[in-house]
């Protein structure tokens, strides 16, 4: 009677014990299939949301080329080209409130997302930038931070970079304020003359020295940028004490390029504001470390690190602060940026860990790279098939939340502007479309996982059913059968009852 009135076949461990361990583990599996399945409807949600949002700014952008179209045409007049602009201007701050508003339960999906850049600022971070004569570690973590030093590629000579201040007298015995570059058995001196006249040397012929007789992975290259160029001698005798480079030219900024393949190598930059660029390894996930120096005094940053678990794109920055603001205490900013763009989010689509899928959605606000249709500090764009199209100097377009000109819309004022601003539109169209491609390509595998998750779950609870519930149809019979034999048991033992008192009734 139980298993009738329950119609459960197992209502306890003591009713089948092995059967329940099953029963309760597929019943785990049939829950987890059902919210993974309610899990892929919402993620399904989410970008329908974000694609009918899409929609709209294809049909903005459309208009928007229309528009340009109509500028390029010589029939209309400043006047007129001035009142197209405005309605350019409005739809781009329509785009930008489409890509900074388009939420699904409060979470934003086409502004980016929490992609780009975070900048972390390390007060008091004394170890950075102190120990000129400290070897790289292996692994260094400031404030919390974890940064490893390079260690792929072949190992190569220690290469230095050092800025002389001291002031001698011009006598030629020591050259004012010169770079000393040092890889292998090069020295490449770029100093003043001994009249005091600033000195260049030629971009190419230390190029052809130094890749000449470079030690594996030592100095790739030194480059001179914003200073005159001087003809200098090629070898190295020449070029040891800079004697032959008299040639008076502008000082320039001096951008050195490294690679530092293995641990314990050392920078020193002392005194002078310099760039140093250091080399990316081969290894296309590596991370190269951009390191940018203006360092005043006597303050020195000895580093040469890479982000523990970097992924493509990723640059580091460190800059220590001017004397004048307070060289004792100096603050490092920790800056990372990765080149990818958008929001991104995982969606658990089965009853098992791991069972996952990721969806990105690009940034589509006006002045993303995907669109370009509007720039916050910028003049120009350049289109796909090379045209260069302009930005109007004025700041009328809005983020479209606010009436706050911020951004600068595509400048359609001549013929040739609006026919180069006709190309970057037809590229914001055409990257628009590729991202609703993407994004239908994801529902169209929603749908078909919210189908599998569906049968999945039907045919684990049919299967859980003939472990745990009762056979009606076999249980009423047995029941029925059991009903009958107790009542054909209770009239027998009945009638047996009455055959003494037959016999005693014989006998009065």
């Amino acid at each position: 009677m139980e298993k009738l009135s329950s119609g459960l076949r197992i209502n306890g461990a003591k009713d089948d014990a092995a059967g329940l361990a099953i029963s309760e583990k597929m019943r785990g599996q049939i829950r987890g299939l059902d919210q993974a399945s309610a899990n892929a409807q919402d993620a399904n949600s989410m970008i329908q949301t974000a694609e009918g949002a899409l929609s709209e700014t294809t049909d903005i952008l459309q208009r928007m080329r229309e528009l340009a179209t109509q500028a390029g045409n010589d029939t209309n007049t400043d006047t007129d080209r001035g009142e197209i602009q405005k309605e350019i201007n409005q739809l781009t701050s329509e785009i930008n409130r489409i890509g900074n508003t388009t939420e699904f339960n409060t979470q934003k999906l086409l502004d980016g997302g929490s992609a780009g850049k975070t900048t972390v600022v390390v007060e008091n971070t004394t170890e950075a930038v102190d120990g000129s004569n400290d070897a790289l570690a292996a692994t260094k973590t400031i404030a919390g931070l974890e940064f490893t030093a390079k260690t792929a590629g072949t190992d190569g000579n220690d290469i230095s970079f050092t800025v002389d201040t001291a002031v001698d007298p011009a006598d030629g015995s020591e050259i004012q304020n010169s770079i000393t570059v040092t890889g292998s058995d090069i020295v490449v001196t770029i100093g003043r003359n001994a009249d005091g006249t600033a000195k260049t040397l030629d971009q190419d012929a230390v190029k052809a020295l130094i890749d000449g007789d470079d030690d594996a992975n030592a100095l790739v290259s030194v480059e001179v940028s914003n200073g005159a160029t001087a003809v200098t001698d090629t070898t190295i005798e020449n070029l040891e004490n800079g004697a032959n480079a008299t040639t008076p030219g502008t000082p320039g900024e001096f951008s050195f390029t490294a690679t530092v393949p293995k641990e314990g190598q050392i920078y020193n930059i002392d005194g002078e504001e310099l760039t140093l660029t250091l080399a990316e390894d081969a290894d296309a996930n590596a991370v190269a470390v951009a390191l940018k120096t203006a360092i005043e005094g006597n303050a020195t940053l000895n580093a040469k690190y890479e982000v523990a678990d970097p992924t493509t794109g990723t640059t580091l920055s460190l800059t220590q602060k001017v004397a004048s603001e307070s060289a004792a205490a100096p603050v490092v900013e920790l800056e990372l940026a990765t080149a990818s763009e958008g929001f991104s989010a995982n969606f658990q689509i089965g009853a098992n860990a791991g069972q996952s899928m990721t969806i990105e959605i690009g940034d589509m606000r006006a002045t993303s790279d995907s669109l370009k249709v509007a720039s916050e500090d910028g003049t120009t764009v350049t289109s796909k098939s090379g045209k260069v199209a302009s930005y109007t100097t004025a700041t009328d377009v809005t983020n479209g939340s606010n009436n706050e000109g911020t951004f600068k819309a595509l400048d359609i004022s001549s013929h040739e502007k609006a026919s180069a601003a006709i190309d970057v539109i037809n590229d914001a169209i055409e990257n628009v479309s590729a991202e609703r491609s993407k994004l239908g390509a994801y529902q169209n595998r929603l749908d078909h996982t919210i189908n599998n998750l569906s049968t999945s779950s039907e045919n684990l609870t049919a299967a859980e059913s003939r472990i745990r519930d009762v056979d009606m149809a076999k249980e009423m019979m047995d029941q029925t059968k059991n009903s009958i034999l107790s009542q054909a048991s209770q009239a027998m033992l009945a009638q047996a009852n009455q055959l003494p008192q037959g016999v005693l009734q014989l006998l009065r």
